[in-house]
C-alpha cells in the first residue's frame, strides 16, 4: 500500500513540476531529504523518482516564460565551480576508480540541482517554500526520532533512512541539528498561533532526536550552536539560563549508556573509535602531502591506510568534512571548500547588516530573519561536521543557494526602491532565535 500511495502522490505532483520549474526543485528536495522511497518495501523502492523529476524540470524550463538568470556575479558561485573542478580532476586520478566514479555520479547529481536551484529561485516566496520543504522532510525524522527517544528513554539509537547520505546515527543527528534553527525561523515568521506551537514542538522533539542518535559529533555541534545563540541573543543571560535548563533536563533524561558514550570525548585516548578517526585524519594529511589532488572519492580504503596511516591496520572512515575533502581531493580543494563557507558566512552577515533597519513585516525584514537563522545552521554544520563525514551532503549547499539568492533580492530591492528617510529610520531590533 505504501508503494501505491507514494506513486500516486508523485503522479499528482507531475503536472505542477511541468507547470513551473520551481515545483520540480521542491519535489526533488523532498525526495532528496525525506527519501520517501526508502520508507517503502516494494516496487517503488527503486523507482527513479529523482531522475524523473530532473527531466520534468528541464521540460518545464524549456516551456516556461519566466525569466531566470544565474548569479554569476557572486564570487561564491565561482568558488563552488572551482571546488567541483578539483573533484573532477581527483576523480580522473582516483586510487580506486570504480568506487570513485560511482560516488562522483552521486555528488554531481546533487551539484547539478544546486546550480538549478541558483538559476530557478527568484523570490523570497521561493526561498521560504524551499525552507518549508527542507524542514518538513528532515523534520519528519526529527519528530519521529524525538518521540522514539522519549518513549524508549533514549536507550536505543535513532537512525536515518536506509541507503541515504544520512542513514547513520551520526549523520542523521547532524542533519536534524542543522534544521532546528530553520524550524525556529518558520516559528518566528508564523502568523497563526497554532503554527507557532506546532513548530516549537517540532524543534523540541528534534532536540530529543539529536540526543537519541548518541552522536558525539552532533553533541559538539549542538553545544557550539547553543553557545553561539547565547552570544548573539538580545538577552544573553536569559538565553544562557534557558540553555542550561534544557541541558539539565536532557542530562537527567538520558540513560547511562548515553552518558558513558559522551564521556569518551574527554578520554578519547582510550576510545578505539576516536583514535581511529585521528588515525584516518593523519592518513588523509599524509596522502595529500604526497598527492596534490588527493586520492579521489572513496580514498579511505585499507590499501591507503597501509601506505599512509601511522596505524595501517586501524582502518576508519574520514568522519570529518574537512579531512574527507583533504584526503579525497587534496589541499587545493580544501582551500576552496573552506573559502566557500567563509564567503557564505560573510555574505549572510552582510545581508543581516544591510536589512537590520528594514520595516517590520516587510520582505527584507523576513530575509534578515532567514539569514540570522541560516547562520546558526552553518554553525551547527561547520562545528559538528568537524567530526562527521558529510562534505557532500545537499543541505549546506542549499543553504548556500539561499544566501546567494537572498543577496540578489536585497540588491534588487535597493535598486527598485531608493533609500528614503523613512526607509532608513531605525526600527525595533529584529528578533533573533533564542
Amino acid at each position: 500500500m505504501r508503494d501505491i500511495a507514494l506513486s500516486l502522490v508523485y503522479l499528482g505532483l507531475i503536472p505542477f513540476c511541468l507547470k513551473r520549474p520551481m515545483w520540480a526543485i521542491l519535489v526533488w528536495s523532498w525526495l532528496s531529504y525525506m527519501n520517501p522511497h526508502r520508507l517503502v518495501y516494494g516496487f517503488a523502492y527503486s523507482l527513479p523518482f529523482a531522475q524523473t523529476t530532473a527531466i520534468l524540470m528541464l521540460i518545464a524550463l524549456l516551456a516556461s516564460k519566466e525569466k531566470f538568470s544565474m548569479p554569476w556575479g557572486d564570487t561564491k558561485v565561482w568558488v563552488l565551480v572551482l571546488f567541483i573542478f578539483c573533484m573532477v580532476i581527483s576523480t580522473f586520478n582516483a586510487f580506486y576508480p570504480q568506487a570513485a566514479w560511482l560516488q562522483f555520479e552521486k555528488v554531481m547529481k546533487i551539484q547539478v540541482m544546486v546550480f538549478a536551484s541558483l538559476y530557478i529561485l527568484t523570490s523570497y516566496k521561493d526561498l521560504k517554500a524551499l525552507v518549508w520543504v527542507i524542514v518538513m522532510s528532515i523534520g519528519f525524522y526529527g519528530v519521529k526520532g524525538g518521540i522514539f527517544t522519549i518513549s524508549t528513554g533514549g536507550v536505543y539509537r535513532v537512525q536515518g533512512p536506509a541507503d541515504t547520505f544520512f542513514y547513520g546515527n551520526n549523520e542523521v543527528g547532524l542533519a536534524i541539528l542543522i534544521i532546528i534553527p530553520l524550524v525556529r525561523f518558520l516559528a518566528v515568521e508564523a502568523t497563526q498561533k497554532w503554527q507557532k506551537i506546532c513548530l516549537n514542538m517540532m524543534a523540541l522533539l528534534c532536540i530529543f532526536a539529536v540526543v537519541g542518535t548518541h552522536s558525539r559529533g552532533a553533541l559538539v555541534g549542538g553545544v557550539v550552536m547553543a553557545a553561539f545563540l547565547c552570544l548573539k541573543s538580545k538577552r544573553p543571560l536569559l538565553s544562557l539560563c534557558t540553555t542550561l535548563l534544557i541541558g539539565a533536563v536532557l542530562i537527567n533524561f538520558v540513560p547511562k549508556e548515553w552518558t558513558e558514550r559522551m564521556n569518551t570525548i574527554e578520554t578519547f585516548e582510550e576510545d578505539k573509535s576516536a583514535m581511529g578517526r585521528i588515525n584516518a585524519w593523519q592518513m588523509a594529511s599524509n596522502l595529500s602531502s604526497q598527492n596534490l589532488m588527493g586520492g579521489g572519492f572513496e580514498a579511505f580504503q585499507r590499501q591507503s591506510f597501509y601506505l599512509y596511516a601511522p596505524e595501517p591496520n586501524m582502518v576508519h572512515d574520514a568522519h570529518s568534512i574537512y579531512f574527507e575533502v583533504l584526503g579525497e581531493h587534496g589541499f587545493i580543494a580544501l582551500f576552496f571548500f573552506l573559502l566557500l563557507w567563509f564567503l557564505a558566512w560573510r555574505s549572510a552577515q552582510s545581508a543581516i547588516k544591510v536589512t537590520n533597519k528594514a520595516p517590520p513585516g516587510s520582505e527584507l525584514a523576513s530575509v534578515n530573519q532567514l539569514m540570522r537563522h541560516v547562520q546558526v545552521s552553518f554553525v551547527a554544520y561547520l562545528s559538528g561536521g568537524a567530526f562527521l563525514g558529510m562534505a557532500y551532503f545537499d543541505l549546506p549547499y542549499h543553504l548556500l543557494c539561499i544566501i546567494v539568492i537572498a543577496n540578489v533580492l536585497i540588491q534588487q530591492a535597493s535598486i527598485a526602491e531608493p533609500e528614503t528617510e523613512e526607509a532608513i529610520k531605525p526600527n525595533v531590533k529584529p528578533h533573533f532565535y533564542n
